[in-house]
């Protein structure tokens, strides 16, 4: 917010690129970027999980955790960004447990699509609805 006073909109403003350059130096903003990033297109790996209809126990068991929603509600939050969008952000990292999770899916994902593609031919057989995706 800007101050009322012209003087102090001015003394703001001499202020700023200094202000900028301390931002640039930080190494916690272009890491904290990658993983709001990292987490919105997680998101969006669970969501094709589902619309190809893959399956694995692990994922699946996962995917049933209460903290699905507050990520798709996270993801929103990141690449539509609306008035609401800060305490949807600062609402996921408030609980340690859903950055856990988060890590636990990615494995979990990374471990069964890896196993997918390893036996792609075997998996259409057994799911055939995955080839209609």
């Amino acid at each position: 917010m800007l101050p009322a006073d012209p003087h102090g909109q001015e003394r703001l403003f001499e202020r700023l690129p200094a202000d900028v350059r301390a931002l640039q130096q930080n190494t916690l903003l272009p890491a904290g970027n990658l993983m709001v990033v990292h987490l919105g297109l997680l998101y969006a790996v669970i969501e094709a999980w589902g619309k190809w209809h893959f399956t694995d126990a692990r994922v699946d068991e996962l995917l049933n955790a209460p903290f699905l929603e507050d990520l798709r509600d996270f993801r929103n939050a990141i690449f539509h960004v609306s008035v609401a969008t800060e305490a949807r952000v600062f609402r996921w990292g408030a609980e340690s447990d859903r950055i856990v999770w988060s890590q636990d899916v990615e494995s979990a994902l990374r471990a069964a699509i890896l196993d997918w593609d390893a036996n792609l031919a075997e998996r259409i057989v057994q799911y055939p609805r995955v080839k209609d995706r």
